[in-house]
C-alpha cells in the first residue's frame, strides 16, 4: 500500500502551486473510494464553487488516508470536500482548524462526531417532511404513519418526523423493536393502526430481511410503504426520496463559495438537509392501493414543484 499512498500524496503536488500563486482558489476534493455517486457530487460542485478543483482518490486504509491529509494540513488547500466516511473521519482528525472541511455523502454523520470547528456538511437524511408529503399527494386521507424503528439508534429521526407530521395533519406511530426478530410480531400488531408505513434506516431495522418484511407487509393490508432508496421502491415500495449526487454537488459549491469567499466560519454552520431529491414511484404497488390517477398525477406534480427527477418503476 506504501506506493499507492505515495502516489496520492504526489497527486497532490500541484494543489501547493494553485493555492500559492493562481487567480483562483484550490479545493481539494477527497473521495473514498472511486464510485459513481462522488463523480456526480463532484461534477454539481465544479459548477457551482468559484474554485480549482483537485480531485484525490483514497485507497481503503485509514493509515494512507491519514498520509494523504497530513500532506494536505502543510499545503494548506482553500478548502477540502471530503466525500464518503473515510476520507470525511480522516479529515477530522488530521487537518485540525486549519483548513476548513466541508464533508457530504456520510450516511449517519452524527455517529463519527464530525461536527466541530471549521467543519461543515451536508446530511444524507431529511427530517422525512417532503416524504410525508409525498405520501399525502398518493394518500390524501392518510392520518397515521408507522415507524419501525430501534430507540437506541434512531430516537431522534422519529421525534423530528414527529414534529413534521403535526405540521401536515398527520400522527407519527412509533413501532419500537430491539431486534430483528421482533419486527414481525410489532408489525402485526400495527394492523389496523396505522394508514402507512414510513422506513427508517438504523443498526438494527436497516437490513435486507427487515426492508422485506416492511414490503410484505404493506403489500398484503395495502398499505403505502414509503422507502428509502430507488431499490426499494423496485422491490415493492411505494414511494422514495432519496438525495440525488449531483445536486448534493451543487449545494456543495454554495456551501463552498461562502466559506471561500465570504469568509464564514464553516464551524457557524449547521449541517445541512439535501435540497435536492430524486422521486421513485413504484406504478404497480400504487395502483393496489386503490388511489385514482388523479393521485399518482398530483405526486408528479409535488415532484416538479420542487424540481426532483422522478423516477418510475413497473
Amino acid at each position: 500500500m506504501r506506493w499507492l499512498a505515495l502516489a496520492l500524496l504526489a497527486a497532490l503536488a500541484p494543489a501547493v502551486a494553485g493555492a500559492q500563486g493562481g487567480s483562483r482558489p484550490r479545493v481539494v476534493a477527497v473521495k473514498s473510494a472511486n464510485l459513481a455517486p462522488y463523480a456526480s457530487v463532484i461534477a454539481g460542485f465544479s459548477a457551482e464553487a468559484r474554485a480549482e478543483i483537485q480531485e484525490v482518490t483514497l485507497d481503503e486504509s485509514a493509515g494512507a488516508a491519514a498520509r494523504v491529509f497530513k500532506k494536505l494540513a502543510s499545503q494548506k488547500p482553500a478548502l477540502v470536500l471530503a466525500l464518503g466516511p473515510l476520507a470525511a473521519n480522516a479529515a477530522r482528525r488530521s487537518l485540525g482548524e486549519d483548513v476548513p472541511v466541508l464533508f457530504a455523502m456520510v450516511p449517519y454523520y452524527e455517529k463519527y462526531g464530525l461536527e466541530g470547528p471549521n467543519v461543515t456538511g451536508i446530511s444524507l437524511t431529511s427530517d422525512l417532511g417532503p416524504e410525508l408529503e409525498a405520501l399525502l399527494a398518493v394518500v390524501p386521507k392518510a392520518k397515521r404513519v408507522g415507524m419501525v424503528h430501534d430507540p437506541r439508534f434512531s430516537a431522534n429521526t422519529v421525534a423530528l418526523a414527529q414534529q413534521a407530521a403535526v405540521a401536515r395533519g398527520l400522527t407519527i406511530h412509533p413501532l419500537e423493536v430491539d431486534s430483528q426478530g421482533r419486527v414481525e410480531k410489532v408489525l402485526e400488531g400495527a394492523a389496523g393502526r396505522v394508514d402507512a408505513l414510513i422506513m427508517v434506516a438504523d443498526k438494527t431495522v436497516g437490513t435486507a430481511a427487515v426492508v422485506q418484511a416492511l414490503i410484505s407487509f404493506a403489500q398484503a393490508r395495502r398499505l403505502p410503504l414509503v422507502g428509502l432508496t430507488p431499490s426499494q421502491v423496485k422491490e415493492g415500495a411505494t414511494l422514495a426520496l432519496s438525495p440525488s449526487p449531483l445536486a448534493i454537488g451543487l449545494q456543495a459549491g454554495r456551501l463552498a463559495n461562502r466559506i471561500i469567499h465570504e469568509k464564514v466560519d464553516p464551524g457557524a454552520l449547521a449541517v445541512a438537509q439535501p435540497e435536492g431529491l430524486d422521486l421513485s414511484v413504484n406504478l404497480s404497488t400504487a395502483r393496489k392501493l386503490g388511489p385514482s390517477p388523479e393521485s399518482v398525477l398530483e405526486l408528479l406534480r409535488f415532484a416538479a414543484k420542487r424540481d426532483f427527477a422522478v423516477k418510475v418503476y413497473e
